[in-house]
């Protein structure tokens, strides 16, 4: 396994308090009105942690601004801005004939782009990977640049629903807005002309677009309506005429979800003969309408490429490569085959050209993690990225989503506490999430037993927090915590899992399965509910239904080692090493520092009879270990090494073996066999016999080291009489080399 990525850096381009304040904002509100709650929630919980800004404390207080209650305050915007705008109640006439109070205008424009990323331009530099003839549209080829319009709605619009605002205060505000997100393009675009054009363009977008959504602004009122009370088919239904790119958004996103609602109600019992992935039932017709919308439209359309994304991922997933029966390498999952496009990399060339134009959805920064396979494509895709802070967070999620956690994330997540502080929740659940992955559980611990006190309402992570306790035996603490967050809402799939979690420290098996079913019934999609009721399965011998329940947390999510490794143990239960060996080999491959699974594969090939590929597996294991650790790892080898006549290699590894116990303060009595096993090698030596004398490189055995082993043995209880044997045999030894 390659290197982890080298960690991105907003050092030298960082934007201002100011700037970032204002994209918060602005994103938050958006995500919201386009009820992307999860993106929405990420946005403002990294506001609220923001120093106050004090600038807007002062306006707040009329004793330091001179001025009486009820005089209107121009609000003065930085950046030196010419325009003053008042707060005032003056109607004003709206494009579309309408009279409203003019207020305030938000924070509008165009999303930050990285410094030096590649353009927005239908004509940018793709992914590598990519087929050059593959469009962005991705599905059936509709007019080209001639669209019937639609687009992004601008951040924080003015024009948003039963909002409006003086146009000359708009457009006052988009050269300014345009300065704070894009403060690289601009300047990029006084050198070179390429980045003034691109801006250009997306500018020109987005007033087009922000014209359209203002006219279909009661209509996208009404379905957001019908959004909220569930009612998703209707709010598609009321937007089939729309060409507002928010509009065009909110209807085929309402239709996405009601496919994927279709799909779980129509997936019967779990486990059952229904419950089977399934493809979207609308992902091919949504796909299409997205195609007709043109080119030109979706491209500058970050929500539109995000959508186009989720349907490509909806879609049957490419059969996984096959795995190299030595070793980790070519395990990438949907490696498509020759003349076929591997969809999963359509999806992630779809995400990187929206989070660019959005940075601020982190739901789309979530996906592309889920369609990386490996360090290697996590390192091609950095540079695509934007150079934003949402890039920050999402190095160190994808890097623990492809198993590569270590220090360096650690200074990302400095650099990040840096400008949010060390109170931010985001920030410290990620850092408790890294000590989890690396098993510093301890940490851990101590960092969600923080969040806990500061945010007692806080649900995300406390499943991960219920597997620290689970695996550290907490019982009391694990019983507290699940009975605390039952109060709190026992209807989530992560307070469903926790009480599981319970039931399964206390032996009560069955119990556990119905709360991991339940939260799979709230939540098909959680991975970690099917791989424990996997674990469940086995532990009450019903090997098919682990067996299935394995297999679906695969195809959630073909990342997860614990799947993969509890398919090699089910069927090694089974008497089938030659189906756990498969297995095994794709948690090694995902899991290449961790002992446990190559410790596994060795003991498959043991049972196959495969010697040298069960050493050079117990070798991988002993790599990863601590020091002090490795003397039962270090011993099996030895033994394999002796079964196949390499007395040297064996007493070597026996040799280490005891002082890695030695070192971890074993006694004589868990250390007797190595001692048996060293005293007869050295006495093996010293009679010269065969094999032993061959593999000899000194002058004989070492006696006086056989009579320091003897005397160890002969202070414990259960090897003193073979060392007494052992003890005449040697003084005999001793009388003939004198």
């Amino acid at each position: 396994m390659a290197a982890p990525a080298p960690r991105p850096s907003l050092a030298g381009c960082a934007p201002s308090l100011a700037s970032l304040r204002a994209s918060l904002r602005a994103a938050s509100r958006d995500c919201l009105d386009r009820h992307v709650p999860q993106a929405a929630k990420c946005a403002a919980e990294l506001l609220a942690a923001l120093p106050p800004d004090p600038a807007a404390r002062q306006r707040r207080d009329p004793r330091q601004q001179g001025t009486s209650t009820g005089t209107a305050t121009p609000h003065h915007h930085h950046h030196g801005s010419p325009h003053v705008h008042f707060r005032t109640s003056t109607p004003v006439k709206t494009p579309g004939g309408s009279t409203v109070a003019s207020s305030t205008p938000g924070a509008s424009g165009v999303s930050a782009l990285g410094a030096g990323s590649p353009g927005l331009a239908p004509g940018r530099p793709s992914l590598p990977g990519l087929p050059a003839h593959l469009g962005v549209i991705g599905g059936a080829a509709g007019p080209s640049g001639s669209g019937a319009g639609g687009g992004r709605e601008s951040l924080g619009s003015v024009v948003s629903m039963g909002d409006a605002s003086s146009p000359v205060a708009e457009r006052s505000m988009a050269g300014l807005d345009d300065r704070m997100r894009m403060p690289h393009l601009t300047s990029a675009a006084a050198g070179t002309g390429v980045a003034s054009a691109e801006l250009e363009q997306l500018e020109l977008y987005r007033q087009r677009s922000a014209e359209r959504d203002e006219v279909e602004q009661d209509l996208y009122a009404l379905a957001s309506a019908y959004m909220r009370s569930h009612e998703l088919l209707r709010a598609a239904h009321v937007l089939r005429d729309c060409v507002g790119g928010k509009a065009r958004w909110l209807r085929t996103y309402a239709k996405y979800l009601a496919g994927e609602k279709r799909l779980q109600e129509e997936a019967g019992e779990l486990l059952g003969v229904k419950d089977r992935p399934e493809m979207n039932p609308y992902t091919q017709e949504l796909i299409d309408e997205i195609a007709s919308f043109g080119e030109a439209d979706v491209v500058n359309d970050a929500w539109l490429l995000y959508m186009q994304a989720l349907l490509f991922l909806s879609r049957a997933p490419t059969a996984p490569a096959p795995i190299h029966p030595r070793g980790p390498s070519g395990v990438h999952g949907g490696a498509a085959s020759a003349g076929q496009v591997d969809e999963r990399l359509v999806a992630l060339e779809l995400l990187t050209q929206s989070v660019r134009i959005e940075p601020y959805n982190w739901s789309a920064w979530l996906r592309i993690a889920e369609c990386l396979d490996g360090p290697e494509e996590l390192e091609a895709t950095l540079p695509f990225l934007p150079r934003c802070y949402p890039l920050l967070l999402f190095y160190v999620h994808a890097t623990l989503e492809i198993h590569s956690a270590g220090d360096a994330l650690h200074d990302v997540l400095d650099e990040l506490e840096g400008v949010f502080g060390t109170q931010c929740s985001v920030i410290t659940g990620m850092r408790a999430l890294v000590h989890y992955h690396v098993r510093e559980f301890d940490e851990a611990t101590h960092l969600f037993e923080s969040l806990q006190q500061t945010d007692p309402y806080r649900l995300d992570d406390v499943d991960i927090l219920s597997n620290i306790l689970y695996v550290s035996e907490k019982r009391a603490e694990l019983a507290a915590l699940a009975q605390e967050y039952s109060r709190v809402d026992r209807v989530r799939p992560e307070v469903c899992c926790l009480v599981g979690n319970y039931y399964s420290l206390r032996r009560d098996h069955e119990k556990a399965i119905v709360y991991f079913r339940r939260a799979l019934k709230l939540d098909r999609g959680y991975l970690s509910a099917w791989t424990l009721m996997g674990h469940e399965y086995v532990e009450i011998k019903n090997t098919n239904a682990a067996i299935a329940s394995y297999r679906r947390a695969v195809d959630v999510n073909r990342k997860d080692y614990r799947a993969w490794y509890g398919l090699g143990q089910t069927y090694e239960l089974l008497g089938e090493p030659f189906y756990a060996l498969n297995y095994y080999q794709r948690a090694t491959a995902l899991r290449p520092y961790d002992a446990r699974m190559w410790s596994a594969l060795a003991t498959c090939y043991e049972k196959l009879m495969r010697i040298p590929d069960a050493i050079r597996s117990h070798q991988r294991a002993l790599l990863s270990t601590e020091p002090g650790d490795g003397s039962d790892l270090c011993l099996r080898i030895g033994k394999l090494y002796a079964s196949l006549g390499q007395g040297a290699h064996a007493a070597a590894y026996h040799r280490r073996a005891l002082a890695e116990g030695l070192q971890s303060g074993a006694g004589a009595a868990e250390m007797g066999r190595v001692y048996l096993w060293l005293v007869k090698w050295e006495m093996r030596l010293a009679r010269g016999e065969g094999a032993a004398q061959r593999e000899d490189k000194g002058e004989g055995g070492d006696l006086e080291k056989a009579d320091e082993y003897l005397r160890v043995l002969e202070g414990t209880q259960e090897f003193r009489d073979e060392a007494k044997a052992l003890r005449k045999e040697l003084e005999v030894l001793l009388l003939s080399r004198e």
